[in-house]
């Protein structure tokens, strides 16, 4: 349920409602919209109501409003496009995984799938800017998710084309706490503004930005406020709707090359049954693990192998990276990948995709931008870690020394995609500049002291190399692109390893 004060500040960000114009919840539930636009004072033969639990018609129908029991996402028509004036709510998040969308799953995908809106809020979204008049308002608290993951930008692309963004303000994360509900809230209001003929409009709008608030207190009078043109939205990859960047980090991402020109990233293999065809080498952290799990198991069918050194040398195996995590520079190998002529049968392994050769892992699931040293021989996964070779001539230690670094860190996790998860198309999107030649020596200087301790001792603290790697890479990229001095406080303070 969407707290009072939120309801409230979502219509006062409506503007005028005027006594002819229809007003729609979309998903009421039990009605706290509803009950706050009638102390607004809106005529309730103005309010419309849909939700799929009848049980709600109890509570609605006194208040005075039509309410209709029925599935919004579904029951769409074309008489249903541009007939109101202004839609609000609270849609509800469920996502691929839940028994609403398998049921209706082709439906949705019939309806939604150009869009590629996988979770209901999105689907919401757009279903209700469809049901909007040209002109019209939408106001909605959902999850912040929309806002930067690649997996949504249709979505915003969808909203680009279609809406001016008038404002998208970041609610307190405790929001609905104690609902035990722990997804990161995002009030976004939008204006209906669809067709060629008004691409200029959208473009040219000045879009308000509020970062993240404490409490709701704050919805009225915030700390700060960040104006954009909406335009800008086209600049970052994915057409990323990011709430805090600063300007020369997106002339950054505007002007220089990507990455994807200089370090190519491949999808790995699929064994089918990493318990059986995979083992920890001997000596290994993972294969105390597995002894240890082996001990408390007694069901031999579910044990975990472990091999010999020596047999893992025979060359009958071969070595596999398959674990994310936070490990930068270097990690001993841990995995052996079997490799006889039956098990080989079995695996899918996508062509075309350069095992074996020398290059960079980057953990698909960290907190951080992960990257560490792939020597020659290696196979890996198609899930935590991700294979990427050097297309030209620089050095993987310099790129070790770049991604680690907490600009990069900033780049990837704060800007790109701020989850744990991170994909190829998002380290790709990276912008990258060629060093000059003190530079990248360097930083090259430092990565292979930094690799070289690690083999030694892998709980090698290396904060100080990495903090003047942090320089070195700040002080280039802030030469070239003139970044404000704040910018290196932020990245101290929030994206350093030293900081955490």
């Amino acid at each position: 349920m969407t707290p009072p004060k939120t309801a409230e500040y979502i219509i006062s960000r409506l503007g005028d409602i005027k006594n002819n114009q229809k007003i729609l919840d979309p998903c009421v539930g039990p009605g706290i919209f509803i009950k706050k636009l009638i102390e607004f004072g809106v005529a309730k033969n103005q309010i419309f109501t849909y939700d799929i639990n009848s049980s709600f018609k109890s509570e609605i129908e006194p208040l005075g409003v039509s309410f209709k029991a029925q599935d919004t996402l579904i029951a769409l028509y074309p008489d249903s496009y541009n007939e109101f004036d202004f839609i609000i709510g609270n849609p509800p998040y469920l996502n691929k995984a839940s028994a609403y969308v398998r049921k209706n799953k082709l439906k949705l995908r019939k309806i939604y799938g150009k869009i590629n809106a996988h979770e209901t809020y999105a689907m919401f979204i757009v279903n209700s800017i469809w049901r909007l008049k040209e002109g019209g308002k939408l106001g909605f608290i959902t999850s912040d998710s929309f806002l930067t993951l690649s997996t949504h930008k249709k979505l915003r692309k969808f909203i680009l084309n279609n809406c001016i963004i008038n404002e998208i303000l970041l609610a307190p994360k405790n929001l609905f706490s104690d609902q035990k509900v722990s997804t990161s809230p995002v009030i976004v209001i939008l204006t209906k503004c669809s067709g060629q003929k008004n691409k200029k409009i959208r473009e040219n709008n000045v879009i308000r930005i509020i970062p993240r608030v404490n409490n709701e207190d704050d919805y009225q009078s915030p700390s700060h406020v960040n104006e954009l043109r909406q335009i800008k939205y086209n600049s970052l990859p994915f057409n990323i709707f990011y709430t805090n960047v600063d300007e020369e980090v997106i002339e950054l991402f505007e002007k220089a090359p990507k990455l994807e020109e200089f370090l190519k990233g491949f999808i790995g293999m699929h064994t089918h049954n990493n318990r059986k065809y995979i083992a920890a080498i001997e000596g290994t952290e993972l294969a105390e693990v597995f002894k240890n799990r082996n001990i408390k198991s007694n069901d031999s069918s579910k044990k975990f192998n472990i091999i010999e050194r020596k047999v893992f040398e025979t060359g009958k195996w071969k070595p596999y990276l398959k674990r994310g995590g936070a490990d930068q520079y270097y990690r001993p190998i841990m995995e052996a990948l079997d490799w006889s002529e039956e098990s080989i049968k079995i695996y899918d392994i996508p062509k075309n995709v350069p095992f074996e050769e020398e290059g960079i892992i980057i953990s698909g699931v960290s907190s951080r931008l992960a990257a560490r040293y792939m020597p020659w021989g290696c196979y890996w996964d198609s899930n935590k870690a991700i294979g990427f070779i050097k297309k030209k001539s620089m050095s993987i230690t310099y790129m070790l020394g770049l991604l680690n670094s907490s600009l990069y860190n900033y780049l990837a996790k704060g800007i790109i995609n701020n989850t744990s998860s991170i994909q190829i198309t998002g380290v790709h999107a990276l912008p990258f500049i060629e060093p000059e030649y003190e530079i990248k020596e360097k930083v090259e200087i430092i990565v292979k002291s930094i690799i070289k301790n690690k083999e030694k001792n892998l709980k090698y603290d290396y904060n100080k190399e990495q903090k003047v790697i942090d320089d070195v890479i700040f002080s280039f990229y802030a030469r070239k692109f003139k970044f404000p001095n704040n910018l290196k406080q932020k990245l101290d303070q929030e994206y350093s390893i030293y900081c955490n």
